[in-house]
Protein backbone atom coordinates (compact mmCIF):
# COMPACT_ATOMS: atom_id res chain seq x y z
CA UNK A 1 0.00 0.00 0.00
CA UNK A 2 1.24 3.41 -1.21
CA UNK A 3 1.60 5.89 1.61
CA UNK A 4 0.98 9.40 0.10
CA UNK A 5 -0.96 12.55 0.34
CA UNK A 6 -4.69 11.37 -1.31
CA UNK A 7 -5.96 14.21 -2.92
CA UNK A 8 -9.64 14.27 -2.75
CA UNK A 9 -12.16 16.82 -1.28
CA UNK A 10 -14.32 16.72 1.70
CA UNK A 11 -17.89 17.47 1.09
CA UNK A 12 -17.48 20.66 3.27
CA UNK A 13 -14.73 21.66 0.30
CA UNK A 14 -16.77 20.98 -2.72
CA UNK A 15 -19.70 23.20 -1.58
CA UNK A 16 -17.76 25.78 -0.41
CA UNK A 17 -15.01 26.74 -2.64
CA UNK A 18 -15.41 25.12 -6.31
CA UNK A 19 -15.99 27.90 -8.78
CA UNK A 20 -15.53 27.22 -12.42
CA UNK A 21 -14.46 29.83 -14.28
CA UNK A 22 -13.68 28.21 -17.78
CA UNK A 23 -16.17 29.06 -20.50
CA UNK A 24 -16.58 25.83 -21.30
CA UNK A 25 -20.48 24.92 -22.11
CA UNK A 26 -19.53 21.19 -20.78
CA UNK A 27 -17.86 22.22 -17.66
CA UNK A 28 -19.64 20.86 -14.44
CA UNK A 29 -20.36 24.20 -12.40
CA UNK A 30 -21.14 23.56 -8.71
CA UNK A 31 -23.68 25.65 -6.88
CA UNK A 32 -21.02 27.31 -4.31
CA UNK A 33 -24.32 29.31 -2.23
CA UNK A 34 -25.19 25.92 0.03
CA UNK A 35 -22.60 26.94 3.14
CA UNK A 36 -21.53 30.63 2.76
CA UNK A 37 -17.73 31.98 2.71
CA UNK A 38 -18.01 33.09 6.27
CA UNK A 39 -19.39 30.13 7.72
CA UNK A 40 -16.61 27.91 6.11
CA UNK A 41 -14.01 30.31 7.30
CA UNK A 42 -15.93 30.52 11.07
CA UNK A 43 -15.13 26.67 11.35
CA UNK A 44 -12.07 26.26 9.45
CA UNK A 45 -9.62 24.12 11.05
CA UNK A 46 -6.41 22.55 9.78
CA UNK A 47 -7.98 19.25 7.85
CA UNK A 48 -10.09 21.99 5.73
CA UNK A 49 -7.30 23.84 5.32
CA UNK A 50 -5.28 20.49 3.88
CA UNK A 51 -8.41 19.98 1.81
CA UNK A 52 -8.67 23.51 0.53
CA UNK A 53 -5.09 22.31 -0.58
CA UNK A 54 -5.34 19.75 -1.76
CA UNK A 55 -7.92 20.52 -3.77
CA UNK A 56 -5.53 22.86 -6.43
CA UNK A 57 -3.78 19.40 -6.95
CA UNK A 58 -6.88 17.23 -8.08
CA UNK A 59 -7.34 18.42 -11.84
CA UNK A 60 -3.52 17.35 -12.97
CA UNK A 61 -5.13 13.69 -12.49
CA UNK A 62 -7.59 14.97 -15.56
CA UNK A 63 -7.87 13.63 -19.08
CA UNK A 64 -6.43 17.05 -20.23
CA UNK A 65 -3.47 16.91 -18.16
CA UNK A 66 -1.35 14.29 -16.32
CA UNK A 67 -3.86 11.43 -16.50
CA UNK A 68 -3.79 11.31 -20.55
CA UNK A 69 -3.92 13.86 -23.16
CA UNK A 70 -1.66 16.10 -20.80
CA UNK A 71 1.30 13.65 -22.05
CA UNK A 72 0.00 12.59 -25.10
CA UNK A 73 -0.09 16.04 -26.72
CA UNK A 74 3.42 17.67 -26.13
CA UNK A 75 5.31 13.80 -26.83
CA UNK A 76 3.70 13.30 -29.95
CA UNK A 77 4.06 17.24 -31.10
CA UNK A 78 7.85 16.55 -30.59
CA UNK A 79 10.18 13.66 -32.73
CA UNK A 80 10.99 10.86 -29.80
CA UNK A 81 7.76 8.80 -30.94
CA UNK A 82 5.31 7.27 -33.78
CA UNK A 83 1.64 6.84 -33.05
CA UNK A 84 1.19 3.33 -33.39
CA UNK A 85 -2.79 2.11 -33.06
CA UNK A 86 -5.06 4.98 -31.69
CA UNK A 87 -6.47 7.40 -33.60
CA UNK A 88 -6.34 9.92 -30.57
CA UNK A 89 -2.79 10.13 -31.18
CA UNK A 90 -2.82 11.32 -34.66
CA UNK A 91 -4.02 14.78 -34.99
CA UNK A 92 -0.96 15.59 -33.29
CA UNK A 93 1.34 13.64 -34.46
CA UNK A 94 0.30 14.87 -38.02
CA UNK A 95 -0.20 18.87 -37.10
CA UNK A 96 -3.90 18.33 -37.09
CA UNK A 97 -4.93 19.86 -34.02
CA UNK A 98 -8.09 21.77 -34.60
CA UNK A 99 -10.29 24.27 -32.39
CA UNK A 100 -13.07 21.63 -32.40
CA UNK A 101 -11.38 18.63 -30.84
CA UNK A 102 -11.55 17.25 -27.88
CA UNK A 103 -8.13 17.48 -27.12
CA UNK A 104 -7.92 20.61 -27.84
CA UNK A 105 -10.85 22.08 -24.89
CA UNK A 106 -9.64 19.30 -22.52
CA UNK A 107 -6.69 20.45 -21.86
CA UNK A 108 -7.71 24.50 -21.68
CA UNK A 109 -10.87 23.37 -19.94
CA UNK A 110 -9.21 20.80 -16.73
CA UNK A 111 -6.30 24.31 -16.03
CA UNK A 112 -8.84 26.81 -15.77
CA UNK A 113 -10.84 24.92 -13.18
CA UNK A 114 -7.82 23.81 -11.42
CA UNK A 115 -6.99 27.34 -11.70
CA UNK A 116 -10.23 28.60 -10.06
CA UNK A 117 -9.51 26.18 -7.35
CA UNK A 118 -6.08 27.91 -6.73
CA UNK A 119 -7.89 31.37 -7.16
CA UNK A 120 -9.64 30.70 -4.09
CA UNK A 121 -7.02 29.47 -1.56
CA UNK A 122 -5.22 32.47 -2.62
CA UNK A 123 -7.46 35.00 -2.71
CA UNK A 124 -9.12 34.37 0.83
CA UNK A 125 -5.14 34.06 2.40
CA UNK A 126 -6.43 37.39 5.24
CA UNK A 127 -9.81 35.41 6.00
CA UNK A 128 -7.86 32.33 6.80
CA UNK A 129 -5.35 34.02 8.84
CA UNK A 130 -7.29 35.69 10.49
CA UNK A 131 -8.49 32.31 12.17
CA UNK A 132 -5.44 31.09 13.00
CA UNK A 133 -5.68 32.36 16.68
CA UNK A 134 -8.89 30.72 17.61
CA UNK A 135 -8.00 26.97 15.37
CA UNK A 136 -5.21 24.62 15.60
CA UNK A 137 -3.48 26.13 12.71
CA UNK A 138 -0.33 28.30 12.49
CA UNK A 139 0.68 31.29 11.00
CA UNK A 140 3.44 29.07 8.90
CA UNK A 141 0.67 26.40 8.20
CA UNK A 142 -1.29 28.88 5.92
CA UNK A 143 1.84 30.27 4.45
CA UNK A 144 2.70 27.12 3.09
CA UNK A 145 -1.13 26.60 1.94
CA UNK A 146 -0.97 29.66 -0.03
CA UNK A 147 2.46 28.94 -1.34
CA UNK A 148 0.95 25.72 -3.04
CA UNK A 149 -1.98 27.20 -4.58
CA UNK A 150 0.83 29.61 -5.89
CA UNK A 151 2.86 26.75 -7.08
CA UNK A 152 0.00 24.90 -8.75
CA UNK A 153 -1.65 27.85 -10.39
CA UNK A 154 1.90 29.14 -12.07
CA UNK A 155 2.42 24.94 -13.13
CA UNK A 156 -1.17 25.21 -14.71
CA UNK A 157 -0.31 28.71 -16.11
CA UNK A 158 2.94 27.48 -17.68
CA UNK A 159 1.19 24.60 -19.38
CA UNK A 160 -1.13 27.00 -20.97
CA UNK A 161 0.80 29.70 -22.33
CA UNK A 162 3.72 26.95 -23.55
CA UNK A 163 0.46 24.99 -25.50
CA UNK A 164 -2.17 28.29 -26.63
CA UNK A 165 0.41 31.39 -26.35
CA UNK A 166 -1.37 34.22 -24.12
CA UNK A 167 -4.48 33.60 -22.54
CA UNK A 168 -6.83 34.89 -20.32
CA UNK A 169 -5.71 35.87 -16.60
CA UNK A 170 -8.43 34.39 -14.16
CA UNK A 171 -6.70 35.42 -10.86
CA UNK A 172 -9.50 36.30 -8.94
CA UNK A 173 -12.33 33.50 -6.97
CA UNK A 174 -14.85 34.51 -9.31
CA UNK A 175 -19.09 33.88 -7.94
CA UNK A 176 -19.93 34.06 -11.53
CA UNK A 177 -19.05 33.15 -15.09
CA UNK A 178 -17.75 36.14 -17.12
CA UNK A 179 -16.06 36.86 -20.55
CA UNK A 180 -12.09 37.67 -19.89
CA UNK A 181 -9.86 38.89 -22.73
CA UNK A 182 -6.70 37.40 -23.69
CA UNK A 183 -3.27 38.42 -22.15
CA UNK A 184 -0.61 38.70 -23.78
CA UNK A 185 2.43 36.14 -23.42
CA UNK A 186 4.75 38.61 -21.55
CA UNK A 187 1.70 38.77 -19.21
CA UNK A 188 0.98 35.56 -18.24
CA UNK A 189 4.87 35.18 -17.63
CA UNK A 190 4.46 37.53 -15.34
CA UNK A 191 1.90 35.96 -13.13
CA UNK A 192 3.49 32.54 -13.35
CA UNK A 193 7.13 34.13 -12.50
CA UNK A 194 5.39 35.87 -9.57
CA UNK A 195 3.54 32.94 -8.34
CA UNK A 196 6.26 30.53 -8.56
CA UNK A 197 8.83 33.05 -6.80
CA UNK A 198 6.48 33.86 -3.64
CA UNK A 199 5.66 30.09 -3.87
CA UNK A 200 9.63 29.69 -3.52
CA UNK A 201 9.22 31.90 -0.68
CA UNK A 202 6.45 29.84 1.06
CA UNK A 203 6.68 26.36 0.81
CA UNK A 204 8.19 24.16 3.53
CA UNK A 205 11.44 22.05 2.36
CA UNK A 206 11.32 18.80 0.96
CA UNK A 207 10.88 16.18 4.18
CA UNK A 208 9.37 19.04 6.24
CA UNK A 209 5.98 18.38 4.02
CA UNK A 210 3.86 15.41 2.85
CA UNK A 211 4.84 13.01 -0.45
CA UNK A 212 3.06 14.99 -3.03
CA UNK A 213 3.06 18.34 -2.37
CA UNK A 214 4.73 20.98 -3.76
CA UNK A 215 8.20 22.17 -2.09
CA UNK A 216 10.81 24.99 -1.97
CA UNK A 217 13.08 23.24 -4.27
CA UNK A 218 10.37 22.19 -6.78
CA UNK A 219 8.93 25.94 -6.65
CA UNK A 220 12.98 27.21 -7.37
CA UNK A 221 13.35 24.42 -10.08
CA UNK A 222 10.07 25.26 -11.67
CA UNK A 223 10.98 29.17 -11.57
CA UNK A 224 14.78 28.03 -13.13
CA UNK A 225 12.98 26.22 -15.86
CA UNK A 226 10.10 28.70 -16.32
CA UNK A 227 12.92 31.63 -16.79
CA UNK A 228 15.20 28.95 -18.57
CA UNK A 229 11.93 28.88 -21.56
CA UNK A 230 11.84 32.44 -21.64
CA UNK A 231 15.81 32.65 -22.46
CA UNK A 232 16.30 34.97 -19.26
CA UNK A 233 19.76 32.89 -18.17
CA UNK A 234 21.04 34.94 -15.50
CA UNK A 235 17.71 34.57 -13.67
CA UNK A 236 18.11 30.91 -14.69
CA UNK A 237 21.09 30.44 -13.47
CA UNK A 238 20.10 32.20 -9.47
CA UNK A 239 16.66 30.58 -9.30
CA UNK A 240 18.54 26.99 -10.12
CA UNK A 241 21.20 27.46 -7.71
CA UNK A 242 18.72 27.78 -5.08
CA UNK A 243 17.69 23.99 -5.52
CA UNK A 244 19.22 21.53 -2.74
CA UNK A 245 18.39 18.98 -0.63
CA UNK A 246 18.10 16.39 -3.79
CA UNK A 247 20.41 14.02 -5.66
CA UNK A 248 20.89 12.01 -8.65
CA UNK A 249 20.24 8.33 -8.19
CA UNK A 250 22.59 5.26 -8.88
CA UNK A 251 22.58 3.69 -12.15
CA UNK A 252 21.66 0.70 -9.87
CA UNK A 253 18.64 2.45 -8.78
CA UNK A 254 17.90 4.98 -12.02
CA UNK A 255 14.56 2.96 -12.92
CA UNK A 256 13.02 4.30 -9.64
CA UNK A 257 12.20 6.91 -11.14
CA UNK A 258 10.12 5.48 -13.38
CA UNK A 259 8.34 2.59 -11.32
CA UNK A 260 5.62 2.62 -8.53
CA UNK A 261 8.17 1.13 -6.03
CA UNK A 262 10.54 3.98 -6.75
CA UNK A 263 8.06 7.13 -6.06
CA UNK A 264 9.08 10.29 -3.72
CA UNK A 265 12.53 9.81 -4.51
CA UNK A 266 15.97 11.38 -3.35
CA UNK A 267 15.78 12.38 -7.27
CA UNK A 268 12.35 13.61 -7.43
CA UNK A 269 10.64 17.52 -7.20
CA UNK A 270 7.54 17.10 -8.37
CA UNK A 271 5.32 14.24 -9.06
CA UNK A 272 0.75 14.13 -9.52
CA UNK A 273 0.02 11.12 -7.50
CA UNK A 274 -2.06 8.48 -8.85
CA UNK A 275 -2.85 5.60 -6.72
CA UNK A 276 -5.07 2.92 -9.46
CA UNK A 277 -8.26 3.93 -7.90
CA UNK A 278 -11.19 6.16 -9.30
CA UNK A 279 -14.48 6.75 -8.03
CA UNK A 280 -17.60 4.83 -9.60
CA UNK A 281 -15.19 3.43 -12.27
CA UNK A 282 -15.12 6.99 -13.94
CA UNK A 283 -11.66 6.54 -14.51
CA UNK A 284 -12.18 7.26 -18.82
CA UNK A 285 -14.30 10.25 -18.00
CA UNK A 286 -12.44 12.20 -14.84
CA UNK A 287 -13.22 15.47 -14.55
CA UNK A 288 -11.73 16.17 -11.52
CA UNK A 289 -14.90 16.52 -9.42
CA UNK A 290 -14.39 13.57 -7.66
CA UNK A 291 -11.31 11.02 -6.66
CA UNK A 292 -9.48 10.14 -10.35
CA UNK A 293 -5.85 8.87 -9.55
CA UNK A 294 -5.94 6.30 -12.68
CA UNK A 295 -3.34 7.20 -15.08
CA UNK A 296 -3.49 4.94 -18.77
CA UNK A 297 0.06 6.15 -19.75
CA UNK A 298 1.41 2.52 -19.40
CA UNK A 299 -1.56 0.59 -20.92
CA UNK A 300 -1.35 3.52 -23.79
CA UNK A 301 2.56 3.64 -24.16
CA UNK A 302 3.35 0.42 -23.49
CA UNK A 303 0.41 -2.04 -23.05
CA UNK A 304 -1.38 -1.10 -26.34
CA UNK A 305 1.28 0.05 -27.88
CA UNK A 306 -0.34 3.50 -28.95
CA UNK A 307 2.69 5.39 -29.11
CA UNK A 308 5.91 3.31 -30.03
CA UNK A 309 9.55 5.31 -29.58
CA UNK A 310 11.05 6.62 -33.00
CA UNK A 311 13.71 4.81 -34.57
CA UNK A 312 15.36 8.45 -34.61
CA UNK A 313 15.25 7.96 -30.29
CA UNK A 314 16.75 4.79 -30.29
CA UNK A 315 19.61 5.89 -32.93
CA UNK A 316 20.38 8.66 -30.60
CA UNK A 317 21.76 6.54 -27.51
CA UNK A 318 25.18 5.41 -27.16
CA UNK A 319 25.96 1.75 -27.51
CA UNK A 320 26.44 1.54 -24.04
CA UNK A 321 24.20 3.54 -22.65
CA UNK A 322 22.07 1.94 -19.53
CA UNK A 323 19.07 3.99 -20.34
CA UNK A 324 18.29 2.74 -23.80
CA UNK A 325 17.15 -0.58 -21.50
CA UNK A 326 15.62 1.42 -19.16
CA UNK A 327 13.61 3.33 -21.15
CA UNK A 328 12.86 1.22 -24.35
CA UNK A 329 12.54 -2.20 -24.62
CA UNK A 330 13.53 -3.51 -27.86
CA UNK A 331 12.00 -7.25 -29.75
CA UNK A 332 14.34 -9.87 -27.69
CA UNK A 333 14.62 -7.92 -24.43
CA UNK A 334 12.95 -9.39 -21.21
CA UNK A 335 10.66 -8.00 -18.96
CA UNK A 336 8.88 -8.57 -15.35
CA UNK A 337 9.65 -11.22 -12.68
CA UNK A 338 9.11 -13.99 -15.34
CA UNK A 339 11.37 -12.17 -17.70
CA UNK A 340 8.87 -12.52 -20.61
CA UNK A 341 10.02 -11.70 -23.71
CA UNK A 342 9.25 -8.80 -26.18
CA UNK A 343 7.78 -10.07 -29.14
CA UNK A 344 9.02 -9.02 -32.87
CA UNK A 345 6.33 -6.88 -33.68
CA UNK A 346 8.35 -3.60 -32.83
CA UNK A 347 9.58 -1.51 -29.95
CA UNK A 348 7.55 -0.09 -26.71
CA UNK A 349 8.17 2.39 -23.98
CA UNK A 350 9.07 1.07 -21.00
CA UNK A 351 9.44 4.19 -19.14
CA UNK A 352 6.30 4.37 -16.79
CA UNK A 353 5.23 1.46 -17.00
CA UNK A 354 4.49 -1.66 -14.99
CA UNK A 355 6.86 -4.08 -16.85
CA UNK A 356 9.59 -2.98 -14.31
CA UNK A 357 8.15 -5.85 -11.96
CA UNK A 358 4.86 -7.26 -14.02
CA UNK A 359 4.46 -9.10 -17.03
CA UNK A 360 1.21 -7.39 -18.26
CA UNK A 361 -0.02 -3.61 -17.80
CA UNK A 362 -3.52 -2.71 -16.66
CA UNK A 363 -5.52 0.38 -17.27
CA UNK A 364 -6.11 1.33 -14.00
CA UNK A 365 -2.17 2.70 -13.82
CA UNK A 366 -0.99 4.06 -10.55
CA UNK A 367 2.43 5.17 -11.57
CA UNK A 368 2.59 8.96 -10.50
CA UNK A 369 4.04 11.56 -13.08
CA UNK A 370 7.36 12.85 -12.31
CA UNK A 371 6.60 16.39 -13.28
CA UNK A 372 10.38 17.14 -12.53
CA UNK A 373 13.01 15.62 -11.32
CA UNK A 374 16.59 16.78 -10.34
CA UNK A 375 18.53 15.56 -13.34
CA UNK A 376 16.23 18.03 -15.41
CA UNK A 377 17.33 20.67 -12.93
CA UNK A 378 21.42 19.58 -13.80
CA UNK A 379 20.70 19.50 -17.55
CA UNK A 380 18.94 23.34 -16.97
CA UNK A 381 21.79 24.49 -15.30
CA UNK A 382 24.12 23.11 -18.22
CA UNK A 383 22.45 24.73 -20.65
CA UNK A 384 22.80 28.29 -18.76
CA UNK A 385 26.00 28.15 -18.07
CA UNK A 386 26.97 27.35 -22.03
CA UNK A 387 24.64 30.05 -22.69
CA UNK A 388 26.27 32.48 -20.32
CA UNK A 389 29.50 31.77 -21.49
CA UNK A 390 30.55 29.09 -18.45
CA UNK A 391 31.61 25.85 -21.18
CA UNK A 392 33.89 24.42 -18.20
CA UNK A 393 30.94 24.62 -15.32
CA UNK A 394 28.77 23.67 -17.86
CA UNK A 395 30.66 20.37 -19.05
CA UNK A 396 31.02 19.72 -15.40
CA UNK A 397 27.08 19.76 -14.43
CA UNK A 398 26.64 17.47 -17.79
CA UNK A 399 29.09 15.25 -16.25
CA UNK A 400 27.70 14.72 -13.15
CA UNK A 401 24.64 13.05 -15.30
CA UNK A 402 27.42 10.85 -17.04
CA UNK A 403 28.84 9.97 -14.14
CA UNK A 404 25.71 8.44 -12.37
CA UNK A 405 25.33 6.18 -15.50
CA UNK A 406 28.85 5.03 -15.65
CA UNK A 407 29.61 6.89 -19.12
CA UNK A 408 32.85 7.98 -20.74
CA UNK A 409 32.89 12.28 -19.35
CA UNK A 410 32.76 14.68 -22.00
CA UNK A 411 36.20 16.50 -22.73
CA UNK A 412 37.76 12.62 -22.92
CA UNK A 413 39.48 11.75 -25.66
CA UNK A 414 36.63 8.72 -25.89
CA UNK A 415 33.55 11.03 -25.94
CA UNK A 416 36.00 13.08 -28.34
CA UNK A 417 35.73 9.73 -30.47
CA UNK A 418 31.95 9.47 -30.00
CA UNK A 419 31.41 12.55 -32.21
CA UNK A 420 30.72 14.48 -28.97
CA UNK A 421 33.73 16.57 -28.33
CA UNK A 422 33.57 19.91 -25.91
CA UNK A 423 35.94 22.54 -27.48
CA UNK A 424 33.58 24.94 -28.94
CA UNK A 425 30.30 26.65 -27.33
CA UNK A 426 28.70 25.07 -30.28
CA UNK A 427 29.58 21.63 -28.96
CA UNK A 428 28.45 21.95 -26.00
CA UNK A 429 25.43 23.11 -27.06
CA UNK A 430 25.34 19.41 -29.23
CA UNK A 431 25.91 17.77 -25.66
CA UNK A 432 23.30 19.54 -24.18
CA UNK A 433 20.94 18.76 -26.60
CA UNK A 434 22.21 14.78 -26.90
CA UNK A 435 21.74 14.35 -23.08
CA UNK A 436 18.29 16.14 -22.71
CA UNK A 437 17.28 13.55 -25.43
CA UNK A 438 18.48 10.26 -24.06
CA UNK A 439 17.75 11.34 -20.31
CA UNK A 440 14.29 13.04 -20.73
CA UNK A 441 12.79 10.67 -23.53
CA UNK A 442 9.10 10.74 -23.28
CA UNK A 443 8.77 13.06 -19.85
CA UNK A 444 7.04 15.89 -21.94
CA UNK A 445 10.26 17.49 -22.45
CA UNK A 446 11.50 17.36 -26.04
CA UNK A 447 9.01 19.72 -27.77
CA UNK A 448 9.29 22.11 -25.41
CA UNK A 449 13.38 21.97 -25.98
CA UNK A 450 13.06 22.26 -29.78
CA UNK A 451 11.21 25.34 -30.03
CA UNK A 452 13.47 26.82 -27.49
CA UNK A 453 16.33 26.07 -29.08
CA UNK A 454 14.71 27.33 -32.41
CA UNK A 455 15.27 23.44 -33.71
CA UNK A 456 11.60 22.79 -34.03
CA UNK A 457 11.53 23.55 -37.76
CA UNK A 458 14.97 21.44 -38.70
CA UNK A 459 14.07 18.38 -36.66
CA UNK A 460 10.38 18.09 -37.02
CA UNK A 461 10.03 18.36 -40.94
CA UNK A 462 10.40 14.61 -41.76
CA UNK A 463 9.48 10.85 -40.03
CA UNK A 464 11.60 8.43 -39.81
CA UNK A 465 11.29 6.88 -43.14
CA UNK A 466 12.08 10.47 -44.71
CA UNK A 467 8.37 11.50 -45.18
CA UNK A 468 6.91 15.11 -44.28
CA UNK A 469 5.22 15.29 -41.45
CA UNK A 470 4.07 19.15 -42.21
CA UNK A 471 5.09 20.91 -39.25
CA UNK A 472 4.65 24.55 -39.64
CA UNK A 473 6.82 26.58 -37.01
CA UNK A 474 4.58 29.94 -37.57
CA UNK A 475 1.71 27.79 -36.57
CA UNK A 476 2.09 24.65 -34.65
CA UNK A 477 4.55 25.77 -31.89
CA UNK A 478 0.75 26.25 -30.89
CA UNK A 479 -2.50 24.77 -30.66
CA UNK A 480 -5.52 26.79 -31.30
CA UNK A 481 -7.83 28.50 -28.82
CA UNK A 482 -10.78 25.88 -28.00
CA UNK A 483 -13.86 26.73 -29.97
CA UNK A 484 -15.62 26.54 -27.48
CA UNK A 485 -14.29 29.55 -25.73
CA UNK A 486 -14.36 31.64 -28.78
CA UNK A 487 -18.23 30.81 -28.91
CA UNK A 488 -19.07 31.58 -25.09
CA UNK A 489 -16.30 34.10 -24.18
CA UNK A 490 -18.10 37.31 -25.09
CA UNK A 491 -14.36 38.95 -24.56
CA UNK A 492 -13.19 36.43 -27.72
CA UNK A 493 -14.26 36.44 -31.01
CA UNK A 494 -12.50 34.52 -33.93
CA UNK A 495 -9.58 37.55 -34.11
CA UNK A 496 -8.27 36.11 -31.13
CA UNK A 497 -7.63 32.53 -32.71
CA UNK A 498 -3.99 31.74 -33.11
CA UNK A 499 -2.49 31.81 -36.17
CA UNK A 500 -2.87 29.32 -39.05
CA UNK A 501 -6.06 28.09 -37.40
Amino acid sequence: MKKRLILKLTCTMVVAMLFIVSCDDDAVVLNNNEIPQATFFSTLDAAGLASAANATYVHFQTQGLYQRFGYILPDTFGDEMVPSGDPNFLPSYEYRISPELDQTALLWTQAYNGIARCNFLIRNEQLIRDRVANSDFTDADVTNRIGEARFVRGLFYFILVKRYGGVPLELEAETSITGVPRSTVDQVYDVIINDLTMASNMLFSKGATENGRATRGAAFGMLGKVYLQRKMYNEAQTALAQVSGYSLLSKENYRDNFNDGGEFNDESMFEVIFNGEAENNAQWNANGEGVAEVTFHAQEYSGWGNARPSQKMIDEFEDDDHRLADAILQPGDTFGAANDQIKDDGNVWFKFSQLYENNATVPEGATNARVLRYADVVLMQAEVENRLGNDPQAITFLNQLRTRSELPLYGSAEMDSRGYPVDTPDNVFRAIVHERMVELCAEQQRFDDLIRWDLDAQELATDDNGNPRGYNPDVHRLMPIPQVEIDTNEELNSSDQNPGY
